[in-house]
């Protein structure tokens, strides 16, 4: 039997995504005659080179030293037989290849922690709500955000008043939930509450506070030990913008009004004034072009619009819709700036393509993170339907697939200001067909998916890189996509029991952070037990969540169905504590 698996040591001397230049030895186990490694650059031009292996005491290795960064593809002939990877990576005949990410230049990871994601103004109200004149101001904090127009046709026109003063408040709070780190949703003035439609990216949305308010934030957060996050929203700004003034509500020449505009040349006009490309079809969302000179300048040149927030003290960008920004921007962005790069992106980011070509997110110049869309799929999948073979799936290939640096930096996310809220997502019932029914709707099992929840985030927490916590989750709000993913904070009506659980998730992150930025191995033994092993080599964290039916041992640790444990091993003391998720007993 011939066997390899890219996913550890004893097969390839670097696991994941290796840097141009570094050397790397990959071997394959068992009998055979003659082995040979094909790999082959994509990219149109490229031919297969053809490296022979050498015979070793247990198999057959060779050595590489790939000195060009790209996305690579190989297989193996072993006796004149091809020999590639099923979906778990192990090496089987007639397979699909195996991949092999090349990078240089250098990476700006988080540093592990907590990542809290709030909504500005569905957050907290701290003194009196500043509401802009023609808006909308709900006084119902519990309310359901609405779906509809309001009187005058305005779609998310409607604003609960939640400040940056009240995040200020709650800063203690975040902290006892172990968060390290603030993303913050859109805090540039804007015209709708959501503030995806930028109206003026140097100024703080009047609605939230001043620019002072948002010095205090980020020193108290640093005080606390926690690091700001901006949301970047460079692909398209609003209709109702200074560069664009489509209404007329600017003090400038905006390039709806004239060809002559100094913004003219960002955007693209079919038939000029009222014949643009906007963002998916919104009017209200007019297409930047990122790679325009001026647009660079004016976002990337110096005192523009990243020099100028990056001097405030924030610790990185978690830039919007990260597809639709150009390379060139994208470059430029990470070799100006030295804070991280999140993007948005909802797929396997070292595999993307997307707009005709394959992105290059990963070869060192372009991100240092991506939002972890594949995770929050596999672990709904697994939890819903006792299945883990997504999961395991998406682990194994990310490990892959992607830089160290990289894949321990993912903000790994259960639910967002897009998605279902997480206690939704986990429900068993049915899911509502309108809008409209979907503002009323209310779950009927929600005791038995907040159980769901703790399920979903002890694997979120223990998962390779960092999870992400939406604002409220911890909390048992519920609700669909949006809008109704986006109300208030539950204040006085929180899940207390949920809260506790994690804030012990965030203890486990402090206590062992070390762990968390050592290897991950899946040591899952069935496809409905899900088992994960987080070590640094003298501390091991074993997680294991048994869906399988019945009461099973594991660990020398009694399992029941429907739980979960977690094993911490000191290695060079041979102690061994089991955290149980549901009464967050320490045995």
């Amino acid at each position: 039997m011939i066997e390899y698996c890219p996913l550890y040591s004893r097969f390839k001397s670097r696991v994941g995504g290796v840097k141009a230049g570094h050397p790397l030895t990959v071997n394959i186990l068992g009998e055979a005659h003659s082995a040979t490694l094909v790999l082959t650059k994509e990219g149109e031009g490229h031919v297969p080179v053809y490296y022979d292996m050498d015979r070793f005491n247990d198999g057959f290795t060779v050595n590489l030293n790939i000195t060009t960064c790209g996305l690579y593809f190989y297989y193996f002939l072993i006796d004149g037989v091809r020999y590639g990877s099923d979906e778990f990576l192990n090496l089987i005949v007639n397979g699909s290849d195996y991949l092999q990410l090349v990078y240089e230049g250098s990476f700006r990871p988080l540093s592990g922690g907590v990542i809290y994601q709030i909504m500005p103004d569905r957050f907290y109200i701290e003194g009196k709500p500043n509401i802009k004149t023609g808006a909308k101001f709900q006084e119902d904090w519990y309310a359901v955000p609405s779906h509809l127009p309001d009187e005058s046709g305005k779609y998310n026109n409607e604003f609960f008043g939640g400040n940056l003063q009240g995040i200020i408040s709650k800063l203690d709070y975040l902290k006892d939930l172990g968060v390290t780190y603030i993303y913050l949703n859109p805090i540039f003035e804007a015209a709708s509450s959501h503030r995806y439609d930028t109206g003026d990216y140097e100024k703080i949305d009047s609605t939230l506070g001043t620019e002072e308010d948002f010095d205090s934030l980020v020193l108290e957060a640093k005080k606390r030990g926690i690091g700001i996050i901006l949301d970047g929203v460079f692909s398209h700004t609003g209709a109702d913008s200074k560069y664009f003034n489509r209404y007329g509500n600017y003090d400038t020449l905006g390039a709806y009004q004239s060809q002559s505009s100094l913004y003219y040349e960002w955007y693209s006009f079919n038939r000029y004034p009222n014949e643009y490309k906007c963002w998916w079809g919104f009017e209200t969302l007019p297409e930047v072009n990122e790679a325009s000179p001026s647009y660079m300048d004016f976002m990337l040149g110096s005192n523009g619009v990243i020099e100028r927030w990056g001097r405030k003290g924030i610790v990185g960008w978690r830039l919007d819709v990260a597809d639709e920004l150009h390379s060139a921007f994208l470059d430029r962005l990470h070799s100006d700036t030295n804070v991280t790069l999140i993007g948005e992106v909802w797929e396997n980011a070292a595999r993307k393509f997307a707009y005709g070509s394959r992105r290059s997110y990963f070869l060192g110049k372009q991100l240092d993170g991506v939002t972890n869309y594949p995770f929050k799929a596999g672990i709904i999948e697994f939890l819903l339907t006792g299945d883990n073979t997504l999961l395991r799936k998406t682990l194994r290939e990310l490990i892959n697939d992607y830089p160290s640096e990289v894949f321990l930096s993912m903000m790994n996310i259960l639910g967002t200001h897009d998605t279902d809220r997480i206690i939704t997502a986990l429900s068993n019932d049915e899911r509502p067909q309108s809008k409209d029914e979907r503002a009323e709707y209310t779950q009927s099992d929600i005791i038995e998916a907040a159980q769901r929840v703790k399920l979903a985030s002890l694997i979120q927490y223990i998962l390779p890189g960092v999870p992400c916590l939406y604002y409220g989750d911890e909390a048992g709000l519920s609700g669909h996509e949006d809008p109704f993913c986006r109300k208030c904070y539950p204040w006085g009506n929180e899940n207390a029991e949920l809260i506790a659980h994690y804030k012990r998730l965030g203890e486990i992150r402090r206590q062992y952070a070390s762990v968390f930025s050592g290897s991950c191995t899946d040591e899952s033994p069935s496809n409905n037990v899900f088992k994960i092993v987080r070590s640094d080599g003298d501390i091991s964290l074993t997680l294991i969540v048994n869906l399988s039916g019945e009461d099973i041992c594991e660990e020398g640790a009694f399992i029941p169905d429907n739980e979960a444990i977690l094993v911490v091993k000191n290695v060079n003391k041979s102690q061994i504590f089991i955290y149980r998720h549901f009464c967050g007993d320490n045995k």
